[in-house]
């Protein structure tokens, strides 16, 4: 059995290849990951690296998987559409995953629909999967993610690692392995401790990669560590008080990302109860400015 999804390494299609991977290791089946591109001169090289290292994510989420596969990028300047529809008659594939993001009907008349024409030409059954960011279950929006955890602590890593089962955990215990790993990786999000690997020095190479850090601690409980995390970069700062919520933590640091919020998300509010009781009454009063 062959298949095929459409991914162009962007928030909806993570949801396609995830689903055509579980399909294909249920029916041993074949996965073709095709990105379109019209090329010519339009086409940035920005595109064309994105499309790169969204391929190369698939191609290892296949490969941790056990399932076999062919990742490429089609440029023979056809529309998306048309090109996979065509690629499904030249291969003989028995089915097409398709990620679609919820439209107005104003854009729907404006733009069309890549899925509607798709369903309708081609040559074998589609099965379509919705991205919004606003339903989507937590348990979808964090699956397969690629989380990098550093902390010198073995009873935290195995702790992150039961609780973040539905992503693919990297864990070390320090500041070299953890400097290895984002030289040589690409990482949808870093959990770092801040005592005991250089947690700044982490937080300070995962900003250049633009890779979301949410900071776990402990011993560094304190105002001052809290406001040197937010101002180096981090997107949340967390007590392992509440490792028990890391999940939401999580999610709530990517739908901050995907929403262009970096650092805004609802982690402090939630929070806020807590740093009053940890921190005294009137501790942001100190600094009301930041």
């Amino acid at each position: 059995m062959k298949i095929l999804v459409e991914y162009n390494g962007g928030e909806i299609d993570r949801l396609a290849l995830s689903l055509a991977r579980d399909f294909a290791k249920t029916n041993k089946a074949f996965v073709y990951v095709m990105t379109s591109m019209e090329g010519g001169a339009s086409e940035k090289k920005s595109n064309i690296l994105k499309a790169e290292q969204g391929l190369d994510f698939a191609g290892k989420l296949m490969e941790r998987s056990g399932v076999e596969y062919d990742a490429q990028q089609s440029v023979r300047g056809l529309s998306p559409d048309e090109d996979l529809v065509k690629f499904a008659e030249e291969n003989e594939i028995d089915q097409i995953f398709l990620a679609i993001k919820k439209k107005s009907r104003a854009q729907k008349a404006l733009l069309g629909s890549t899925s509607r024409y798709v369903i309708l030409k081609a040559p074998c059954p589609v099965t379509t999967v919705k991205f919004d960011l606003d339903s989507i279950k937590t348990e979808d929006l964090l699956k397969d993610r690629r989380v990098l955890v550093v902390d010198d602590e073995p009873d935290i890593l195995k702790t992150v690692e039961e609780l973040l089962d539905m992503c693919s955990l990297d864990t070390v215990a320090t500041f070299d392995e953890a400097k290895k790993l984002l030289e040589n990786n690409p990482y949808d999000m870093a959990v770092l401790d801040i005592m005991g690997v250089s947690g700044y020095d982490v937080l300070e190479l995962a900003r250049k990669k633009d890779i979301p850090a949410l900071m776990l601690t402990a011993h560094a409980l304190t105002p001052e560590n809290l406001k040197e995390s937010i101002q180096k970069g981090a997107d949340s700062y967390i007590p392992k008080d509440e490792l028990a919520n890391l999940v939401s933590h999580v999610a709530d640091v990517i739908k901050a990302r995907i929403e262009g919020k970096q650092g805004y998300g609802s982690w402090f509010s939630n929070l806020k109860p807590f740093f009053d009781k940890s921190f005294g009454k009137g501790w942001r009063d100190k600094d009301r400015s930041f």
